[in-house]
């Protein structure tokens, strides 16, 4: 029986309170399921003492089926080959998860009137083998998320909330940004009004695979959704199957001040949630000439966001009216 490993790493850390973050992320993953983890803490700035030791104190808190199942390794980039030493504004990115991206794919359909999605066409717009996908789609249709239908597969989005995706890790990977001790804050509404020239034909270096999503898309869709103030700056980045890092020193074009945010339960003024399909699709007739996320990554942006109510109110506006009745 082959028992899967869920690593997660975290690089330069400099606080106790990114480790307990993240020591918290990696107990909720395993709780879903029987996997094995391991947090790898790479060059740490803490003593490597202090992180064993808030390792050690924390461990007593979790069940003991998850405590037991989690391992710690300490590891040094400095002995590595300069080529070989990550910049602190790379990102290493996990494994595509195709769990995810199969939500993604049907919750897509279901909001544009696609209907049932092929097996085949699933493979191609992904880019990945029947394995991964028929796996994925079989740990769907347990959960009673998916649906075979004629030939096809469906979900439907008033299925979905954050905490079954939790659950059934298919969750994607998010970069989070902070401002570096020091820096100018700039809020949520200001970054958006600075990354809309960013976002448009003739962008700079880097910037071609974001797009625009979350709160701003949803809002300009939907003027009578009901949100207030833009709690943070969402994009979506298009990153290549085999892709093993990204270069976040692409948002120091948006604002110089901002760095990558370790800890996952701190507040984040900018996320990129990375798409690892091999189709790209963006939509350009939102907000004039800014690319925008098309409506699955907008939805699931608002979901990331904790307002289910108002991603179902999006998911409704958007869908071709003939679909609604048997949504609801």
């Amino acid at each position: 029986m082959v028992v899967d490993t869920i690593e997660r790493t975290l690089r330069q850390l400099r606080s106790t309170r990114d480790l307990r973050a993240e020591m918290l992320t990696l107990a909720a993953d395993l709780a879903a399921g029987s996997a094995q983890g391991c947090l790898i803490v790479v060059d740490p700035v803490i003593a490597a003492a202090t992180v064993q030791g808030e390792w050690r104190r924390l461990l007593p808190v979790l069940s003991q089926d998850v405590r037991d199942r989690m391992s710690l390794r300490l590891e040094s980039d400095k002995d590595a080959p300069l080529p070989h030493r990550l910049p602190p504004d790379v990102a290493l990115l996990d494994r595509p998860n195709y769990r995810y991206e199969v939500v993604r794919l049907l919750l897509g359909a279901n909001l544009e009137g696609g209907g049932p999605q092929p097996i085949q066409g699933l493979m191609d717009r992904i880019g990945a083998s029947q394995t991964p996908i028929r796996q994925a789609l079989g740990e769907l249709k347990q959960a009673g998320v998916a649906h075979t239908r004629g030939r096809g597969v469906e979900m439907t989005a008033e299925d979905l909330s954050t905490e079954l995706l939790a659950k059934l890790r298919a969750l994607p990977q998010i970069l989070r940004f902070r401002f570096e001790r020091g820096a100018q804050i700039r809020t949520p509404a200001a970054l958006l009004q600075r990354a809309l020239p960013l976002l448009r034909a003739g962008a700079p270096a880097g910037w071609q695979p974001l797009s625009l999503s979350g709160l701003s898309v949803a809002q300009a869709q939907v003027p009578s959704l009901d949100l207030v103030r833009l709690p943070r700056l969402d994009l979506v980045a298009h990153v290549e199957r085999d892709a093993k890092a990204f270069d976040a020193s692409i948002m120091r074009t948006l604002d110089d001040g901002l760095e990558l945010e370790p800890n996952v339960l701190a507040p984040a003024p900018v996320t990129i949630t990375l798409v690892r399909a091999q189709v790209e699709r963006t939509c350009d007739a939102v907000l004039g000439s800014v690319r925008c996320a098309c409506p699955m990554d907008v939805f699931l942006s608002l979901l990331d966001l904790g307002q289910r109510d108002q991603a179902l109110q999006y998911a409704k506006a958007i869908r071709p009216s003939r679909l609604n009745q048997g949504a609801s």
